[in-house]
């Protein structure tokens, strides 16, 4: 039985709070393109190796990251998702407890592109214009 989209989302969340990268990128597609809030200075990861690249580098950063899925919905062809992601930074040590907004798009049961954004009203904004 295929997974709706929002199980898809949800699987990929809780594949990397596991730390099961192979099964996180399991649920990409091969040309995925995902853009961090986070690390948003990197840019877009693009493919499965961007996908790990992005991995590696946010657990560099917060070594501890566990992003929890709060709410989950489909708008405009898309999945949002409201992420409450909390880790400590290396070098700051500063703890980050923030709610953050997702917008996923999924194809054939994978994910095919992923953002993040600051505020439910541009992440509802964003689902309905694709």
């Amino acid at each position: 039985m295929a997974l709706s989209d929002t199980e898809v989302v949800r699987g990929s969340h809780e594949a990397f709070r596991r730390r099961d990268f192979d099964a996180f990128v399991e649920f990409m597609d091969p040309d995925i393109e995902f853009t961090s809030l986070i690390l948003e200075v990197e840019g877009t990861y693009r493919g499965h190796d961007g996908i790990r690249s992005w991995g590696k580098d946010i657990l560099a950063v917060f070594p501890d990251w566990q992003p929890q899925v709060e709410d989950a919905r489909e708008v405009g062809g898309r999945v949002v998702l409201r992420v409450r992601a909390e880790g400590a930074g290396t070098g700051s040590g500063i703890d980050v407890d923030r709610v953050i907004w997702q917008v996923a798009e999924v194809r054939d049961g994978r994910l095919k592109a992923w953002k993040f954004f600051r505020t439910e009203e541009e992440a509802l904004a964003a689902a309905a214009r694709a």
